[in-house]
């Protein structure tokens, strides 16, 4: 086993966060779980506190930074050569062709700037380049020509920790069902907390198709392309986050709704959110705009594995002490906004730090480009000594380390699984996942251990979609690096979706969802593994449905007067097979289980907007070139 650089080995060295597995790395701790025992500060059911994992300060240049720049000469003669500049993916781009050919394109929308952080502490502000949100369009191409007339637009709001580029299987499925007589468009969002990470690594590396420049430039300290990496941001270099709220993100998001002309929302508008995103989309329909009710504007409403679970309560969830000083919230612990406004902005995985992310973008780069190669890297094990619990890893292909990362049989985060197949090349043992969930492992260190994919109906997510969605697109990713763990603690709050503009939450803090009891839009509903307790329990939205039964479908919509008993007005799908997040992943393959999630949903949409269209012109931002620089002499 390569040793470990000893700063890895240190909680609390002053070079900042880490992949904590480093400190469980150590004699007589073969399955590298010892961290999960030791004595530290108690925090949720993990026993950690956000401030353990302090975040990583910015790698310094040292020596590095007083040597000479100078012009190394390219080729034989005398001048030196030019280099070539890097040019990013592009923001407008053909994702696919077949019988629908599929555009994908990136743009930016300005939003609201939040309040500042009210204590006195630096970065108070939000910077005005974090004032955006990032939307990704998918539409059938039309070549030079405008888009062709959108019948329904689906706006799509990721979960805890999830970015857009989680949603391209599921977006492109969407838009590949459009008909002749109108075009499907799905509009995945980024929440302005995307817009803190540094992806340019990814991007390069994806342009070049070269995953190892990735690992330098993330992890060797390299300069690539004009640029170097500073780190894991640090909290107190984020203090502006701690506003980062559930108000913030609805205003993000209304500045995203009113690109679409508003005599055309509540005729071709859908809201879909996964997750905590589901509950972030329930509670925009039911947010008071000014007098305005968000359901008003939309044409319907999905939720995918994900609600409140406490709409339509008398009571809310806790009284505004707890909302302050501290209140528990599941693998959060107990968070408070005293504690987000002077610590803990955003959420750390335990036993991961933030180093995670790149570290799974780079192995999902290697899986997709060199899938049967063995690559070394201590960076990557550390991270794999906790995801599949032991220390004497066995030798993986790029694309068995994906799979064993996150297929459900053997992923130590369950909310972040899918169903990708199986390992092939070794035996595999049971064990107690550090959630306490039965998993699997491989058994023998001395095998080498490759994956296949059956694509059976037990295997709804190919490895190919999956890897592809954690750096394909310019700056895009399938998480969420910087998430505000702010943005929890107000969607707890804000869950009943019936406040009174004298609750507290309102008057004091902004979260305006008032209008629950209200919605007369049509709502479709999928539970899985969250949502449906494990076990796609359809009972999972009863909550929902009964704060509407009396609501029928409102007046100018195709199903007018439809009654919340008829599963046109309340559609409930329920699947024990698909994992958290095969919904969204999920390979769209005749026959599959799948595909039957997307067809029910485009059938939704159909029966719930008018025939016709509209067409929307957005501009793709252009992307940020960067220059050639010139190259360092040591």
């Amino acid at each position: 086993m390569p040793k470990l650089p000893p700063e890895r080995l240190h909680v609390g060295s002053k070079r900042g966060p880490f992949l904590a597995p480093r400190h469980a790395v150590r004699k007589g701790d073969p399955d590298g779980l010892r961290l999960l025992r030791g004595k530290l500060p108690k925090y949720g059911p993990l026993n950690m506190s956000p401030t353990w994992f302090a975040t990583r300060s910015k790698r310094r240049a040292g020596w590095a930074s007083l040597l000479l720049l100078a012009t190394l000469p390219l080729g034989c003669g005398d001048e030196p050569q030019p280099q070539p500049g890097y040019m990013p993916p592009p923001t407008s781009t053909l994702v696919e062709q077949g019988q629908v050919a599929i555009r994908r394109e990136v743009f930016l929308v300005a939003a609201p700037s939040p309040a500042p952080n009210p204590l006195l502490v630096e970065n108070a502000a939000t910077p005005p380049q974090y004032n955006f949100v990032r939307v990704v369009r998918y539409r059938v191409d039309t070549g030079t020509e405008p888009p062709r007339p959108a019948r329904a637009i689906m706006l799509l709001m990721p979960g805890f920790l999830g970015g857009a580029g989680s949603f391209d299987p599921l977006a492109r499925a969407l838009v590949r069902r459009s008909l002749s007589d109108g075009a499907i468009e799905a509009w995945a969002i980024d929440r302005r907390s995307n817009l803190l990470e540094d992806q340019h690594g990814l991007d390069v590396a994806e342009v070049k198709q070269d995953p190892e420049l990735a690992r330098r430039y993330y992890f060797t300290g390299d300069e690539i392309e004009g640029r170097r990496y500073a780190g894991v941001r640090p909290q107190d270099e984020l203090a502006f986050v701690s506003e980062w709220g559930l108000k913030t993100t609805v205003e993000d998001l209304r500045a995203v709704v009113r690109l679409i002309p508003q005599a055309e929302r509540r005729a071709r508008l859908f809201l879909l959110g996964h997750s905590l995103g589901a509950s972030i989309v329930e509670q925009y329909a039911a947010w008071d705009f000014a007098g305005t009710a968000g359901y008003s504007e939309l044409a319907g409403l999905v939720l995918v594995d994900g609600r409140s679970g406490i709409e339509g309560s008398a009571k809310l969830p806790f009284g505004e002490d707890d909302y302050v000083n501290g209140v528990t919230v599941g693998s959060f612990g107990r968070v408070g906004l005293s504690q987000i406004r002077q610590n803990d902005r955003y959420f750390v995985l335990p036993l991961l730090g933030g180093d995670v992310y790149p570290v799974t973008a780079i192995s999902a780069l290697r899986a997709a480009f060199s899938p049967t190669e063995i690559v070394s890297d201590p960076d990557r094990d550390v991270a794999m000594r906790v995801l599949i619990g032991r220390r004497d890893l066995p030798p993986m292909t790029n694309r068995a380390i994906v799979g064993f990362a996150f297929d459900e049989s053997s992923c130590n985060l369950s909310f972040a699984s899918v169903s990708c197949g199986q390992s092939v090349g070794g035996p595999l043992e049971e064990y107690s996942g550090v959630l306490g969930a039965k998993l699997l492992r491989p058994a023998d260190p001395t095998a080498t251990y490759d994956w296949q994919e059956p694509l059976d109906d037990a295997q709804a997510t190919t490895l190919g979609d999956l890897a592809k969605s954690w750096f394909s697109g310019p700056s895009l990713d399938f998480a969420e690096w910087y998430f505000p763990v702010r943005l929890t603690l107000d969607a707890m709050t804000a869950g009943t979706l019936t406040m009174k503009e004298t609750d507290w939450p309102v008057a004091r803090f902004g979260l305006r969802a008032l209008h629950g009891a209200k919605l007369d839009l049509p709502i479709y509903a999928l539970a899985t593994q969250l949502a449906g307790k494990g076990t796609g329990d359809p009972q999972a939205f009863e909550s929902l449905r009964s704060l509407v039964s009396a609501v029928p479908i409102g007046p100018g919509r195709p199903l007018a007067g439809t009654p919340r008993s008829e599963s046109a007005a309340f559609t409930v799908r329920a699947d024990d097979k698909l994992t958290h997040i095969d919904p969204l992943m999920g390979h769209d393959r005749p026959g599959s289980r799948i595909q039957g999630f997307y067809q029910s949903l485009v059938e939704f949409m159909q029966k719930s907007s008018p025939h016709g269209g509209i067409v929307i012109q957005v501009a793709p931002t252009p992307p940020a070139v960067t220059p050639a620089t010139k190259r360092s002499v040591f």
